[in-house]
């Protein structure tokens, strides 16, 4: 077996963020340390850039490595009540998504106002007419 230290985006520090979170594993290669990795809790599963970076380690920095992830706490929280209570010790690694914020720009900027279309339209002009003439006749 063979120690690997991966770094991959980890979630739930907000809406596009990242926690770029070090995680220490062991296994036979690279490629299934990743998906190790990729299946821990608190790693976005669906990205494909979820995986950032896999380095081969030895023993003694495995350790030192293992022995630090269990002291954080971010890894360790059941809830987000907790999660902010410790949140000063991951707010260094805390980073925003390029790509998604690019997107999300795009894909939820508002077009145009129904009013809009609705004050140009002769039909609608009728209806708005008839609507007040019939409000006027309920209340006399």
């Amino acid at each position: 077996m063979k120690y690997f230290m991966v770094i991959a985006k980890c979630g739930h520090v907000g809406k596009n963020n990242y926690y770029k979170g070090i995680l220490y594993i062991k296994a036979e290669s690279g490629k299934s340390a990743a998906r190790i990795a990729r299946e821990t809790p608190r790693v976005k599963h669906d990205q494909k850039d979820a995986i950032l970076s896999v380095q081969e380690i030895d023993l003694e920095e495995f350790k030192k490595g293992r022995a630090l992830i269990n002291e954080m706490h971010y890894f360790l929280c059941e809830n987000k009540q907790m999660q902010n209570l410790y949140l000063h010790e991951i707010e260094d690694n805390i980073f925003q998504e390029e790509e998604l914020l690019e997107e999300s720009k795009s894909r939820y900027t508002k077009k145009h106002s129904l009013r809009k279309i609705y004050n140009s339209d002769p039909a609608y002009d009728m209806y708005k007419k008839n609507r007040r003439i019939m409000a006027n006749e309920f209340t006399a």
